[in-house]
């Protein structure tokens, strides 16, 4: 009996450990813990045709949902190149008026000293706008790296990450056969296409030429605003792992992800970018 007893804990244990067991552990019930993965599909037909299975980087496509960094970066993204060119001019820059209008007493009417004045029918502006102005600012690495796995995470959550084996495999240039490609593999409206570099695929620039919404950018110009901008995201294989590559080097370089971008260190580079693209004749327009 006593030594029954002694035993009842383990047993107990036991009997505990075995129903735990029986259940899926954490790692095979949490998606965001299980090593991601994707199907390599070929764009030859408009039937969807997976040729191979790739793993995806956990860091980059399990990341933690941080919509508010995302929001952050889009906010970001259509606020930092923003430019102001609209000057008001004041009383003191408007032409003429330099007359007293009508004599200060006597006449009764109120007390005038231009014609230039705010309250006159085309007189100058007080506190009008002065510009140029510029909204420039910078958000640390860190934000836009975290919000770029964010938006990819969300992208292969929903299903809307497309991986490619090469953009070469498009069989024709026609748009009708992309457009029906992307409607018979329930793509969306609109697409984005990624490649490595800026040599994308003839046939895929020509058929995306004549479609609005789809669109075709390398690898360097990926950011948050586009990827929520567009229904789904197809990636190359190539380009693919070229994102993951770049990404990790970033999260496990060296120096601080907290670099402070201060306007006036880059603004000769700003100011500079169209300095051989001005018109003679027309003004730029931003």
């Amino acid at each position: 009996m006593i030594a029954s007893v002694f035993r009842a804990p383990s047993a107990i244990g036991a009997v505990c450990q075995f129903r735990f067991a029986s259940v899926a552990s954490p790692s095979h019930r949490n998606p965001f813990v299980v090593t991601p993965e994707a199907f390599v599909t070929t764009l030859s037909d408009e039937a969807e045709k997976n040729v191979a299975i790739t793993k995806l980087e956990p860091t980059i496509f399990r990341a933690t949902p941080r919509l508010d960094l995302l929001h952050r970066n889009i906010v970001w993204q259509e606020n930092y190149r923003n430019l102001q060119l609209t000057k008001q001019l004041s009383r003191a820059e408007m032409p003429g008026g330099g007359k007293k209008p009508w004599p200060q007493k006597k006449t009764g009417r109120h007390h005038a000293g231009s014609i230039r004045s705010p309250h006159f029918k085309y007189g100058g502006f007080a506190h009008g706008v002065r510009g140029p102005r510029t909204w420039f600012y910078m958000l640390p690495d860190s934000i836009r790296l975290k919000g770029l796995c964010t938006a990819l995470t969300i992208k292969h959550a929903q299903n809307d990450l497309v991986i490619a084996d090469s953009f070469e495999s498009l069989s024709s240039d026609d748009p009708l056969f992309l457009h029906n490609l992307a409607d018979t593999r329930n793509w969306g409206y609109s697409v984005l296409f990624v490649d490595t570099g800026s040599d994308v695929a003839t046939k895929l620039v020509d058929a995306v030429e004549h479609i609005p919404s789809f669109n075709a950018i390398p690898i360097y110009g990926l950011n948050c605003y586009s990827i929520m901008k567009y229904d789904t995201l197809v990636l190359t294989k190539a380009a693919l792992d070229e994102l993951q590559e770049k990404i990790l080097s970033q999260f496990q370089r060296t120096d601080s992800l907290q670099k402070k971008y201060k306007y006036m260190d880059y603004k000769p580079v700003l100011l500079g970018e169209g300095q051989h693209e001005e018109d003679p004749v027309f003004p730029p327009y931003v």
